[in-house]
């Protein structure tokens, strides 16, 4: 059976995921997965870009007819990939929570690897702000208590990428292809 190969990236929020996928997406030849969702659009969000917005009723119908990758509720939210948003031709990569990882990892489908982004709760506060010019505050303390729910248990496999700077997001992109090289 040909497999989806996937490059996962998980960290609390403010971590660098997002930037270090597009460096990624920069540096190799790998397809962005756009995962969808039924929360509103951030400040500053695109719709096909950041992710796709979907209505509840859109979201669960695509569940009920198991066109989803994965997908969990968060906050009365819904969140997942379509199977349709990955290659089967291109290593994969996305931005993913840890419930997410846990459905993949039951896949017989996939071959995945899994990178923990991890950055000091002041630098992760921090990016937090600075990323809108009105940034909801409550907002930001909400996903950080949540952060240390879903992050305090991490039961599967995954390396561990400090993001505090540059510097070390270049060296995890590549600890990134080595893992890539050596996956076939």
């Amino acid at each position: 059976m040909e497999k989806y190969k996937i490059i996962a990236l998980i960290g609390e929020a403010g971590s660098g995921k997002d930037f270090l996928m597009k460096m990624l997406l920069e540096l190799h030849d790998y397809h962005e997965i756009i995962s969808c969702t039924s929360r509103p659009m951030r400040e500053g969000e695109i719709n096909g870009r950041n992710y796709y917005f979907y209505s509840d009723e859109y979201f669960m119908q695509l569940v009920e007819e198991n066109k989803m990758m994965e997908w969990t509720s968060f906050n009365n939210w819904y969140y997942g990939t379509p199977i349709n948003a990955l290659s089967k031709n291109k290593v994969n990569i996305g931005v993913f929570n840890p419930a997410g990882i846990r459905s993949m990892l039951a896949r017989d489908d996939i071959d995945l690897r899994v990178f923990y982004v991890s950055t000091s709760p002041k630098t992760r506060l921090l990016r937090q702000l600075n990323r809108e010019e009105y940034p909801n505050v409550a907002e930001i303390i909400r996903r950080y208590g949540t952060d240390v729910e879903d992050f305090k248990n991490i039961d599967f496999p995954c390396v561990v990428v400090g993001n505090e700077n540059f510097q070390e997001a270049v060296f995890a992109t590549h600890d990134i292809k080595w893992v890539e090289d050596n996956s076939n």
